[in-house]
């Protein structure tokens, strides 16, 4: 397994274990449409779940936002190792240019809509209901608690992960926490990978929407998919 082959890239071709085919949509049938692929062994610097590598595939005729119902109209291929990975190559050329990432490492935490679930030490510092006056009203004491949590001097730690992540917290644009729940056990699922609209890919959902990838982390083969647009 080389390493430029199983690099972290938007667009492009993607790399598959010697044997696989191109992903089909069940919707329409047709191809889906290579997205991303993450080397996670290295690129996944947050507490990492077991797998080294994933892909992901999506139909842009179908356009799912997320609903289990729609669950084949996009793909996410994990693995535990590669033997032969080779680059799967289909068509005139890739649907989106190619572009590479270097991960940055930083500490963040759950956004304000995904505090009750993932933080619930700071959601209780909050009086009053979500989206309260009340609550915003005190929404500082959250913000003084995830500065000294983090020990960063910037402010606002827990919107770092805004842009595009692989792992950490969701940061969702617009409405609630939608973090989908594993279909075997019941438990939340873990973020995978976030896209939102930025210099490193050519897909787009929607008005400026961003795309949320989530995996369990002890049925690694259940996946889950929300999109919210701003």
């Amino acid at each position: 397994m080389t390493r430029e082959s199983v690099a972290t890239r938007f667009g492009g071709f993607p790399t598959v274990e010697e044997g696989e085919t191109w992903p089909l949509c069940d919707g329409c049938a047709g191809d889906l449409t290579f997205v991303a692929q993450v080397d996670y062994s290295r690129d996944g610097l947050h507490d990492k779940l077991p797998i080294v590598f994933f892909t992901f595939f999506y139909c842009w005729v179908c356009h799912p936002w997320g609903q289990d119902r729609e669950k084949g109209r996009w793909l996410v291929r994990s693995y535990t190792g590669l033997r032969r990975p080779k680059v799967l190559v289909q068509g005139d050329g890739p649907a989106f240019v190619e572009r590479h990432a270097v991960p940055r490492l930083a500490k963040s935490l759950p956004d304000g809509a995904g505090m009750h679930l993932h933080c619930r030490e700071l959601w209780d510092l909050v009086p009053g209901e979500s989206g309260s006056r009340e609550a915003w009203a005190n929404w500082d004491v959250v913000d003084r608690a995830a500065l000294r949590l983090t020990q960063e001097r910037a402010p606002r730690p827990h919107m770092r992960n805004a842009g595009v992540a692989i792992g950490g917290y969701p940061y969702w644009v617009n409405g609630g926490d939608k973090t989908p729940v594993c279909t075997q056990c019941t438990r939340p699922m873990e973020l995978l990978l976030q896209i939102r609209p930025s210099e490193l890919t050519d897909a787009d959902w929607g008005d400026v929407g961003t795309l949320y990838l989530f995996m369990c982390r002890k049925h690694t083969q259940r996946t889950g998919l929300r999109i919210q647009c701003t």
